[in-house]
């Protein structure tokens, strides 16, 4: 069996069992007080902050703080993100249809209806299709970085600040943009953050900050983990400040001198979504781990990458091709474009149990569960929540023109056919990465 698609886990030593060690021996679980409350979260978010707001590829940060809310989990993130961001019956969410089911189920649950935008060769969000997809009904549209590859946010961001200039004109809402990056924390891309005017020159910055508001997660999977986490990140104060009051008991905490370590000013129904001081404190050490993690998985990712290219084989594309700033997480393959579409899905199931046969951690992206918008059955049959919604909120009627079957997005239907993804390690050997690589040459050989 090859290495583990669990970057931040394998990582884990000594500091992490004394990080939380420390936390039990003071007595101190929950975030905001205690026996001893050394205030991981808290510092934690602060960190989280600093790194988000810098790159090494730009002097760009004049003006670049970003504010993080840590959470507990990256679902809760989307849910608190969704619920600040007003969104509700009568809404539109668009979303990709290469996601996790969490970026569906979040749209659900904020009583809205999702609205699927095709994807291009990068696998994420296609800035013209998403022209398309916008509607007044819009009130977010939620781009989704999967498998650490970025989709072409400088673009997108660029598509949603031409309709909010005109929707401003024509005294229509704004749209916002939230960034779903539970799996591509540390990834990083070129453009202008802002959805609508915006202060900060061109360069990279850190996905999640293009939008109005990112989101990521501490799960098992992801760079880097506290076995569950999430966060809520903005560049908004304002944002910011409901965040924090919705991840807790709905109240805003004054700038100083607050009564109730709550808050203060009430806002809005709160989710209870608080960090605990265990999650903070591992968090803490793997985020100074996170770039050696992500240098790890990137050099993998560039071996691979390589190899694949010397055997003619297409790979996925980048958003960015001279500086891409993916993550490398998975290494996404194609088939021959000359099958037709039965022998494609055919091929690409044989290939990837070969694969998984030999110990890969691999999937062929047609069959890749709940990332796949057509095999969400509560999507594609309109599950409804308990009182019927959203699809029998009479504010909803018009949910009826959409459908979730396969084939709703062609583009992507395309592409996931043929296409297979290969888990990059973060830990590797010489001749652990010599024997895939033997491994590979022989199923190429005989299945491709």
């Amino acid at each position: 069996m090859y290495p583990h698609e669990y970057p931040g886990a394998l990582w884990y030593d000594q500091e992490e069992v004394d990080a939380v060690s420390k936390v039990i021996s003071n007595k101190s679980p929950f975030r905001y007080y205690g026996v001893k409350c050394d205030k991981e979260v808290f510092n934690f978010e602060k960190e989280l902050g600093e790194y988000l707001s810098t790159s090494s590829l730009s002097n760009n940060n004049q003006h670049n703080k970003v504010y993080v809310t840590a959470v507990n989990s990256g679902t809760g993130a989307l849910e608190i993100a969704l619920d600040v961001l007003g969104v509700g019956s009568g809404d539109e969410v668009i979303v990709p249809g290469f996601m996790w089911i969490s970026s569906i189920s979040a749209i659900i649950r904020a009583r809205a209806i999702p609205v699927l935008v095709d994807s291009d060769q990068t696998l994420g969000v296609d800035p013209e299709d998403l022209k398309v997809k916008i509607s007044e009904r819009t009130k977010v549209i939620m781009v989704v970085p999967m498998l650490g590859g970025s989709s072409k946010i400088g673009e997108i961001m660029e598509v949603v600040r031409n309709v909010n200039n005109s929707r401003k004109k024509d005294n229509l809402s704004k749209i916002f943009v939230l960034e779903d990056c539970a799996q591509s924390l540390g990834a990083h891309a070129f453009g202008i953050p802002g959805s609508s005017q915006t202060s900060l020159p061109e360069g990279y910055y850190k996905l999640g900050t293009f939008g109005d508001i990112g989101t990521f997660s501490l799960q098992l999977n992801k760079d880097i983990t506290a076995g569950e986490g999430g966060m809520v990140v903005t560049r908004d104060k304002e944002l910011n400040d409901r965040v924090d009051a919705l991840h807790n008991a709905g109240y805003i905490k004054k700038e100083k001198n607050n009564i109730n370590w709550y808050g203060d000013i009430p806002y809005g129904w709160g989710h209870g979504r608080r960090m605990s001081e265990l999650q903070g404190a591992v968090a803490r050490v793997q985020l100074k781990k996170l770039d050696s993690i992500l240098d790890n998985i990137r050099k993998n990712h560039s071996f691979f990458e390589e190899f694949f290219k010397k055997q003619g084989i297409k790979l996925r594309k980048r958003a960015y091709q001279n500086n891409p700033g993916d993550t490398g997480y998975y290494l996404c393959f194609h088939l021959p474009e000359n099958l037709d579409d039965n022998t494609a899905i055919s091929k690409g199931r044989e290939i990837a149990k070969d694969l998984k046969d030999k110990g890969f951690n691999v999937w062929f992206l047609h069959d890749f569960e709940v990332h796949i918008y057509y095999n969400i059955e509560p999507l594609v049959k309109k599950f409804p929540m308990n009182d019927g919604s959203p699809w029998e909120d009479p504010k909803n009627s018009f949910h009826t023109q959409y459908k979730y079957d396969r084939g709703a997005l062609p583009n992507l239907d395309h592409l996931l056919i043929r296409t297979i993804g290969l888990n990059m390690p973060s830990k590797m050997s010489d001749n652990t990465r010599d024997n895939m690589m033997n491994d590979l040459l022989v199923t190429l050989k005989n299945l491709y």
